[in-house]
């Protein structure tokens, strides 16, 4: 059990990190002048590199399809709970942002991952 605490701790507690930013009301926010999307690529991909942690270190043996849908369906559950926040809304392109940044943190890491685990297999 606690084994799987620490494989997916880091995925569950940047859920609710993200929850949290989605809730500040939007006047809040007003004054970034980073590109939006680019904030939901960056945030997502954390979420993403998370999840194929969560994989890497976990006995559950998930599949990297599923994993990825389940944080683009994340993103999608943000997007809609920000409907509810002042000064908020939810839009298709900001959850084709969470999709991209999921797609891409699951990827860096998994890459990294298996580079890794190939140059420890080919020095033995």
């Amino acid at each position: 059990m606690t084994n799987q605490m620490f494989a997916w701790g880091p995925a569950v507690l940047w859920a609710v990190v993200l929850f949290l930013l989605s809730s500040i009301p939007g006047s809040a926010i007003e004054g970034i002048s980073v590109s939006d999307l680019f904030i939901h690529t960056c945030v997502y991909s954390v979420l993403g590199a998370a999840l194929v942690y969560g994989r890497w270190k976990g006995s559950v043996g998930w599949s990297h399809g599923l994993l990825i849908a389940a944080g683009v369906l994340y993103g999608a559950s943000d997007e809609w709970h920000q409907s509810f926040v002042p000064g908020r809304y939810p839009a298709v392109s900001d959850w084709l942002a969470d999709a991209a940044g999921i797609v891409i943190g699951y990827m860096a890491l998994y890459w990294w991952i298996e580079t890794r685990r190939t140059a420890t297999e080919t020095t033995l």
